[in-house]
């Protein structure tokens, strides 16, 4: 068995076990990163929190502690830990005083769980050519560094990196998957999410996914908010790090399911972890502020971990893309990000479970390109009807007819939904709004347009239930049947 153990799908996201050597971690799993030279927040309380993993920076302990000998030691926790080697400060700072070599025989000598190699990020402001030569040294690197390991318990992660341009992403995550690596990480996300670019984010995760070897689990760096781990996750996404929980609290930002709110706006503290519990909001206002940074902090990591539950049981019931949907209801910006997911939906359909526990409910026009919706549509380019005379179309609101014959439904987001499936998941196990817009009561008609072109000729009778909702369209629709057609206008509502 593999160190990586997939147990759970929904969409591209997975519930899985990773095994380190200092324990197995249930994935999507969320590593707080902290400084090892200074924490905000005391380990044993975030033990108390749930903190299942941590990531820290290997290069940061090169330079303030370069005698230590074990990460778990210095830090005071047993779980597992990863390691950056410096490649958030080559982006920030335009470079490190160390090199790949030394940093991977570092980290060896440290011991963490998981260790990045020294890689070049892409800066959203490079220039096709620098990217191309930042992606060229990554991969070079990423090769030499398979031939320095010594260790066999180390889990070795080689980051993907090309930024924005999607090519150098794509050719990126082909030659590091090549190589022996345990684990692959999304490099280069930050700046885009510090923009709110999380359209740029959802391409880049994209781009790097599907050219990764589907086996290994992904890591994305600088997930920021919580509320951008579903997105994450939906995507394939099996760990993401964060600093945010500490860098929100350094500002007086306090983290809520919704948004972010400043402590200066704050009446009432919305949340039922131990910060809030035993304080108010005018106590935390008072306190000195680096009593209130580390308060602020254990906060927002409680309900960062909190999301993480949530996602894992979204994932469970069949339910992540709704969840993932309500999450990016909550910013514009977010909301860009899942609608450019729908550049990937034939993608998402090859990983999504063809049945699933809980029922298919509409949640607006992106409910058109969710898998199920995909699957069903391809599904029945390859249906043939039963030899029946008569067919029925009945749109969604409406009831057919007492006639026998060959009931066709008309159900947004769907289209067309022959009678005799409507026992197959989803198309019997779905919830729909009362009322759709015109575009989307529309957008289904081309589906029932093209069954008739393929099948009209085999009834000798076509019976259309009349619909307000669809209106003079509907009948356009049926254009090819036209000589057969039969309008039934007193249909009863469902």
């Amino acid at each position: 068995m593999g160190i990586f153990e997939i147990l759970e799908r929904d969409v591209a996201g997975r519930i899985g076990k990773l095994r380190t050597p200092h324990g197995t971690l249930r994935t999507p799993c969320l590593l707080p990163v902290v400084n090892p030279v200074k924490l905000e927040v005391p380990i044993e309380q975030m033990k108390r929190a749930g903190v299942e993993a941590l990531m820290t920076n290997a290069y940061l302990i090169y330079r303030h502690n370069p005698d230590s000998s074990d990460v778990h030691k210095l830090l005071g926790f047993e779980g597992p830990i990863a390691t950056d080697s410096g490649g958030f400060q080559i982006l920030k700072y335009g470079g490190v005083e160390v090199g790949p070599e030394e940093i991977v025989r570092f980290q060896e000598k440290i011991s963490p769980d998981i260790a990045v190699i020294l890689d070049v990020p892409t800066s959203a402001r490079d220039s096709r050519k620098q990217a191309e030569e930042k992606v060229n040294l990554t991969i070079q690197r990423a090769r030499e560094a398979v031939t320095l390991r010594r260790s066999s318990s180390i889990l070795w992660c080689a980051p993907v990196q090309g930024g924005k341009y999607l090519e150098l992403v794509e050719r990126c995550a082909r030659e590091v998957g090549e190589q022996d690596y345990s684990l692959h990480a999304i490099g280069g996300p930050v700046e885009y999410f510090e923009r709110y670019q999380f359209d740029r984010v959802v391409d880049l995760t994209m781009t790097a996914k599907r050219n990764l070897p589907l086996s290994r689990p992904v890591h994305l760096f600088g997930a920021g908010h919580p509320l951008s781990f579903s997105l994450a996750v939906l995507m394939g996404c099996d760990l993401f790090d964060s600093a945010a929980y500490a860098l929100f609290a350094k500002a007086d930002r306090y983290m809520t399911a919704g948004g972010t709110l400043r402590l200066e706006e704050l009446e009432e503290l919305p949340c039922e972890c131990p910060v809030c519990l035993s304080h108010s909001v005018s106590e935390l206002k008072r306190l000195e502020k680096k009593e209130r940074v580390k308060l602020l902090a254990l906060h927002n990591l409680h309900l960062s971990l909190a999301e993480v539950r949530r996602i894992k049981q979204a994932i469970a019931e069949g339910r992540l893309w709704d969840y993932t949907y309500r999450r990016c209801l909550s910013h514009p910006g977010l909301l860009d990000g899942f609608r450019r997911l729908a550049l990937y939906s034939e993608w998402l359909v090859k990983f999504d479970p063809v049945t699933k526990p809980s029922g298919f409910l509409y949640a607006g026009p992106e409910s058109a390109w969710r898998p199920e919706v995909l699957r069903h549509r391809s599904r029945m380019k390859r249906y043939t009807p039963p030899p029946v005379q008569t067919l029925l179309i009945v749109p969604f609101d409406c009831k057919p007819p007492a006639v026998p014959g060959h009931v066709l439904k008309l159900v947004p987001p769907f289209g067309i939904i022959p009678e005799e499936l409507s026992g197959f998941y989803p198309l019997g196990q779905y919830q729909l709004p009362r009322d759709f817009s015109r575009e989307e009561l529309l957008a289904v008609l081309p589906s029932l347009r093209e069954y008739l072109e393929r099948f009209g000729e085999k009834y000798e009778k076509v019976i259309l239930v009349w619909s307000e909702k669809f209106g003079e369209e509907l009948l356009e629709a049926c254009g090819s049947v036209t000589g057969k057609l039969e309008v039934y206008r007193k249909a009863q509502k469902s």
